[in-house]
């Protein structure tokens, strides 16, 4: 049972490398940066990873990079659990001039949601009252992006 479950959760974050993989191509730095660093050091430890052994994580990261590579399409393709984490995105606005992210924005939407950067990134922009779109990527984790541009980047709300 802990090692379906483990596997579960490890799908999970494999398909949070989407949005990541993105914004790295754009940049030219790696999209795969290693488990903990995709996850963040909170999930990183609630998900128990925090335990293993410098080898175990590395065997993890390279298990990983081949799910990635050969499997994970089909996974999604074929599982209701991850289709059901997909839902239509919220639009809405950020008032004022907007001139992008860098490292740990904080978003304010029109309707008072206050939502906070989760995912390192840099992106410049000048706009004015640009649309967003706030979704769920297959891990369940959100995203906010500049409908105008398509730039993504990953988000928690925080009000």
């Amino acid at each position: 049972m802990r090692c379906q479950l483990l596997s579960q959760g490890i799908i999970g974050v494999l398909l949070l490398c989407a949005g990541p993989a993105n914004q790295a191509a754009e940049t030219n730095t790696p999209a795969w940066e290693g488990l903990q660093r995709m996850m963040g050091t909170e999930a990183f430890e609630e998900a128990g990873l925090d335990k293993l052994s410098g080898e175990e994580l590395e065997s993890l990261d390279r298990w990983i990079l081949e799910f990635l590579a050969h499997d994970s399409t089909l996974v999604v393709q074929k599982d209701e659990a991850i289709r059901q984490l997909q839902e239509e995105p919220v639009r809405r606005q950020i008032p004022g001039h907007f001139r992008g992210w860098e490292g740990d924005t904080v978003f304010t939407l029109d309707n008072g949601e206050v939502w906070k950067q989760r995912m390192p990134s840099r992106y410049f922009t000048s706009l004015e009252d640009p649309e967003v779109e706030i979704s769920r990527n297959l891990l369940g984790y959100y995203e906010l992006e500049i409908v105008k541009t398509g730039r993504r980047v990953g988000v928690t709300r925080i009000k």
